[in-house]
């Protein structure tokens, strides 16, 4: 069960925690960020529940989970300090 729930919560709300943390890394103008940011987010959001369903236990899905929204408010936590 905790397994569904984290390819269904918690997997698009990481891809969309690096969605919004992909324009602080992108080393273009301002414009080109926020597009590769627009275009990023779908296939995000569609990856990120099958990497979860891939996972071999539910720990290890979470586990994924956590890392990467970690690192992604690390980023954001980063360009705007």
């Amino acid at each position: 069960m905790t397994w569904l729930l984290a390819a269904v919560l918690g997997a698009p709300l990481a891809a969309l925690l690096v969605s919004m943390a992909l324009p602080k890394l992108v080393p273009a103008s301002s414009d080109v960020r926020y597009l590769v940011a627009c275009i990023a987010v779908i296939p995000l959001m569609a990856a990120a529940p099958c990497a979860v369903l891939l996972a071999r236990t539910e720990s290890r899905a979470w586990a994924g989970i956590g890392v990467t929204s970690v690192a992604a408010l690390l980023v954001l936590w980063r360009a705007f300090t």
